[in-house]
């Protein structure tokens, strides 16, 4: 798997050096990486070439991007692996089947800067975590454990009992986020995918079903998801703070 682009190898030298198996960098910008490639112990692995070395690699690759990452592919995380991670205060994200790249980045970048211990994704339909998903969080994927559940169901129940307090977000819910909401210490949010939203047997294992206070606007009925998990996440952490 190759990621480019600045953001996104800062991140993977950063938090996942070990699994860099070579790194390609432009000439010309040989000394913006080669201290933090050092550092890592990674000169075996760094390569300088020219701009046209790039597209050699891969014809999609530009030499404005300056660095190339050839990593090992993006793996799952154990769901006792995210659990143990968890403190006194833990937030845990579900992804209910979504499919856009971009929502997903995004998410993973969101994650990242409000302490979210994992997220977890359904076997099937859903994104794939891919060199995309590294770009579009600039990095974050590198940092936020996932766990792929072959029974999203199943799963929340491990959850429950380990204390999690399951919430799903949905433009019906009952309850409204405000400034007023409290989240429990433990929360896990679910999330469905635009247009379909969480799936019925999803939301009976939930604890409390909510939604977003917005403003009415015909044709207009919701945030999207990047959006509506930024909000609510941004809502529980700084009220944990």
């Amino acid at each position: 798997m190759y990621i480019i682009g600045h953001n996104p190898c800062m991140s993977c030298i950063t938090h996942n050096p070990n699994k860099i198996n070579n790194i390609y960098v432009f000439n010309e910008k040989k000394d913006e990486y080669s201290q933090l490639i050092q550092s890592k112990d990674l000169k075996k692995k760094l390569h300088y070439i020219n701009k046209n070395d790039f597209s050699s690699i891969n014809k999609n690759f530009n030499y404005h991007d300056h660095i190339i990452i050839e990593r090992e592919p993006f793996q799952s995380a154990g769901l006792e692996d995210i659990i143990k991670k968890s403190k006194e205060k833990s937030t845990i994200l579900v992804l209910d089947q979504l499919t856009d790249q971009m929502n997903i980045g995004n998410i993973f970048r969101t994650a990242a800067l409000t302490n979210v211990d994992g997220l977890i994704l359904p076997e099937h339909s859903s994104a794939s975590i891919t060199s995309s998903t590294a770009t579009i969080s600039t990095g974050a994927v590198e940092v936020v454990k996932f766990h792929i559940a072959k029974n999203i169901a199943r799963t929340i129940e491990v959850l429950k009992k380990n204390h999690y307090w399951i919430y799903s977000l949905d433009m019906n819910g009952k309850d409204i986020i405000n400034k007023d909401f409290k989240f429990d210490k433990k929360s896990v949010i679910i999330l469905g995918s635009e247009g379909k939203g969480i799936r019925k047997n999803i939301l009976e294992h939930s604890d409390f079903i909510i939604s977003l206070k917005q403003k009415n606007i015909p044709q207009i009925d919701s945030l999207n998801a990047a959006n509506s998990a930024a909000i609510a996440l941004y809502h529980i952490y700084i009220d944990q703070d």
